[in-house]
């Protein structure tokens, strides 16, 4: 089984990003984890934060995005993490690579961790 490289980590950030602006039903995205703090190593994941549009339903964005992560990106299972109104849907890629997409309603979009400084 072929391992990612950091540089398919970046394409496939790259792509996710774009694939949110492409959706209308998406109103914010933004980079979580140890990508948004500058902290990545060679075996970060990915996590992505996705604000849902007020007229959109999850079910429906949620099929969408789950079939272009498996039909694009090479995943081959996920498992679902609930935390409040909030739902992770964690994929993990053919190349061992983890992409977790948090789907929040947007009357809930905001940071709900503390960012450290080390």
């Amino acid at each position: 089984m072929p391992i990612f490289t950091p540089e398919e980590r970046e394409q496939l950030r790259s792509k996710l990003v774009l694939a949110a602006e492409a959706d209308s039903r998406i109103i914010a995205a933004a980079h979580t984890g140890s990508g948004a703090v500058g902290k990545l190593d060679r075996w970060s994941d990915i996590d992505f934060a996705l604000s849902l549009a007020t007229n959109a339903t999850l079910e429906e964005i949620l099929a969408s995005w789950t079939k272009f992560m498996y039909e694009e990106n090479g995943a081959v299972a996920h498992h679902d993490v609930k935390y409040g109104t909030t739902l992770f849907r964690v994929f993990l890629l053919r190349n061992t690579l983890q992409v977790d997409v948090a789907f929040w309603p947007s009357t809930d979009f905001r940071a709900i961790g503390r960012r450290t400084s080390d």
